[in-house]
């Protein structure tokens, strides 16, 4: 069931990312229009709502996939490789793609940004606070997209159904400029609900990069101050490390919530209010349809979040934990009855 909210609406890559039975492997169409899509970790289950658009509405469109496969270090390869193949469209995936393939709105490089193709960007979890757009309903510039991020104030009051809070633990990466973003609002937005957070940055190795060795003692650090929740919120390299987190947390009695579909779709959390990525997809398909095939400028498209979220709850961990859903959880949640996969 879903609870309905207001409407907030190692090198460079010279090969295209091929995957069978995704919008990746689609087969060539002559005369269609040419779509370029910048992945952080390959196609996900936001590519695959997109493909049950493009199937639904027959569309056709030739489709290049680019990954950076999870590492930033490849990106600037694929905005070269991109430019190179002058395509129709561009779709990107992430805060950090889209900002590395246009820019910010105000710090724009013609020579090092793309700023003459069409940009739709998914994923993005405070596109306006990271300055790619200036606003949500006017970007002004050859860019438009979506987020999923779920407002905050929700995401607590989610919490709060569940159970009492009084603070809640969260682990960040400091170098992911969506994550310092989420941290800082979600440490304004709680502490006006009486409520403390405790944020502890993933500790960097020699190289100066995230160091996933460092999450097992971040977790107990957080768990030994007895919050009541750890929270999740849009930060890849926690995504990447979810269940080396997740698995930290439950060892050491923690429940974990999150404000994204993957920690509790494919992981270990307890509960989530989450916007579903399938849909997100759909949504995208859409957009991009909107732009290739109606000749809506992106400028002239507002960025929107969806509309409904999906409050979830994982059993077989609530159970393990102890804390089962109150009653009045049950009336509107979506019960996940199988173990993690």
């Amino acid at each position: 069931m879903t609870l309905r909210l207001p409407l907030a609406l190692a090198a460079l890559l010279s090969a295209p990312v091929a995957t069978a039975g995704t919008i990746c492997d689609r087969p060539h169409v002559d005369g269609a229009p040419h779509l370029v899509m910048m992945l952080w970790r390959g196609p996900t289950e936001v590519e695959r709502g997109f493909l049950g658009h493009v199937e639904a509405r027959g569309m056709e469109v030739n489709v290049t996939c680019l990954s950076a496969e999870s590492s930033g270090a490849n990106i600037p390869g694929m905005v070269a490789r991109a430019r190179e193949l002058a395509p129709d469209l561009i779709y990107t995936w992430g805060t950090g793609v889209t900002l590395a393939t246009v820019g910010r709105a105000d710090r724009v490089d013609p020579a090092q940004h793309i700023t003459d193709i069409p940009v739709v960007f998914t994923m993005v979890a405070y596109p306006v606070e990271s300055g790619i757009v200036p606003s949500f309903e006017d970007t002004g510039r050859n860019v438009t997209g979506a987020t999923h991020t779920v407002p905050l104030l929700a995401q607590i009051r989610a919490m709060r159904a569940y159970r009492p809070v009084s603070s809640i633990g969260v682990i960040f990466n400091p170098l992911e400029v969506n994550s310092v973003i989420n941290v800082q609002q979600l440490t304004e937005t709680a502490e006006a609900e009486g409520i403390e957070v405790i944020a502890l940055p993933v500790l960097l190795d020699a190289a100066g990069r995230p160091d996933p060795a460092s999450l097992p003692l971040l977790v107990a650090r957080l768990a030994a101050r007895q919050p009541q929740f750890l929270f999740i919120g849009p930060d890849s390299f926690i995504g990447q490390h979810r269940e080396a987190v997740i698995g930290a947390a439950l060892a050491a009695g923690l429940p974990a919530f999150t404000g994204t579909e993957l920690e509790i779709a494919e992981g270990s959390a307890m509960l989530g209010l989450v916007t579903s990525y399938y849909n997100l997809g759909r949504y995208m398909g859409s957009l991009v349809e909107q732009v290739l095939f109606e000749g809506v400028a992106p400028r002239d498209v507002p960025v929107r979040t969806l509309s409904r979220f999906t409050f979830m709850v994982r059993l077989p961990v609530a159970q393990r934990l102890g804390l089962y859903p109150p009653l009045e959880v049950l009336d509107f949640a979506q019960i996940l009855l199988e173990p993690p996969p």
